[in-house]
């Protein structure tokens, strides 16, 4: 059995003893995706204590975060499209621009509903411009909860008079309990991406087979963009593992990367689908040129199980 509610700043979406999801309309954030497991429910996600927790704190690791219309690093907030030069400084780090311009916007609720396979809800917002990126756009974000797992589909509708630059991304936070050490992760990936000192590609790949297998998570380090091999939905992206829950991530062509971040704490990882590479603005490797009144689809759905299961 499956239901949808919704009020002014959250919507959960529940399948009975299987799995529950909460979104909060601020930055149609995923918070919570949680598993039914020995009478309880286990949430995966590293997400807020509220959305005014998320509002306050969303700067401090972009949890959940949507990466729009840039994802990761945009170097120094500088680009040119078409022959002009744009600046965007909403928020700097290390003198480069982060994450996009619409990980605080806020969303509202054009759908809603439950059938017998499903939940689902649909979340939009129309950005209107600004002296850095002046390409009005609507995303639409279509989260569905069914016997497959959570799927978020986004659509981005070029609504401006002139084509725009465009990649997009999410950056979820997952967590399989514990330490990420004590976690196995699997990438169906055997090239990444060459970064300088400042985590920005140089325009090389480097051969990496650490996770084409899965692998122990122990002692590593990870802050790389990894590129997938032969991109499709039935196979996924990558497996995280532990020894009572696996995580599919199946992401469709349209995310080509993969962005793999453990931070210091180690108490979860970072797994963020990519249509383009950091700083794609300005290398260009995967920024999309979207025509006027053309739309452009990313899916991913991410699968959550509680048995202890060897990845595959």
């Amino acid at each position: 059995m499956f239901a949808a509610t919704h009020d002014r700043e959250r919507i959960r979406l529940h399948a009975h003893q299987r799995h529950d999801v909460e979104i909060y309309t601020f930055g149609a954030l995923p918070n919570r995706y949680a598993v039914w497991h020995q009478n309880a429910w286990f949430d995966a996600l590293r997400g807020y204590a509220s959305p005014d927790d998320a509002r306050q704190n969303i700067t401090r690791r972009f949890a959940s975060a949507k990466l729009s219309p840039f994802p990761c690093r945009l170097r120094h907030g500088r680009y040119r499209f078409n022959g002009t030069a744009h600046h965007i400084d909403k928020h700097m780090a290390d003198g480069h621009a982060l994450h996009g311009l619409l990980y605080d916007a806020e969303f509202a609720v054009y759908r809603i509903g439950t059938n017998a396979d499903g939940a689902w809800a649909g979340l939009r917002h129309d950005y209107g411009g600004s002296a850095g990126y002046p390409f009005p756009y609507r995303i639409d974000i279509l989260y569905t909860l069914n016997q497959q797992g959570l799927s978020v589909q986004t659509d981005i509708t070029n609504t401006g008079h002139a084509p725009l630059p465009l990649a997009d991304g999410w950056h979820p936070y997952f967590t399989l309990g514990g330490c990420a050490d004590d976690w196995t992760l699997q990438l169906h990936a055997r090239r990444r991406l060459r970064f300088d000192a400042e985590l920005l590609p140089t325009g090389d790949t480097l051969d990496d087979h650490r996770f084409a297998e899965p692998a122990s998570l122990r002692g590593a380090t990870l802050d790389d963009c990894f590129v997938r091999t032969d991109p499709a939905a039935d196979t996924p992206a990558c497996t995280l593992h532990s020894q009572d829950f696996t995580l599919n991530i199946y992401a469709c062509a349209a995310y080509p990367f993969i962005q793999v971040y453990l931070p210091p704490e180690r108490d979860a990882l970072a797994l963020e689908n990519l249509s383009g590479a950091p700083d794609c603005f300005n290398n260009g490797i995967g920024r999309i040129t979207l025509p006027t009144g053309d739309t452009r689809r990313f899916t991913v759905r991410y699968d959550l199980t509680y048995q202890a299961q060897s990845p595959t």
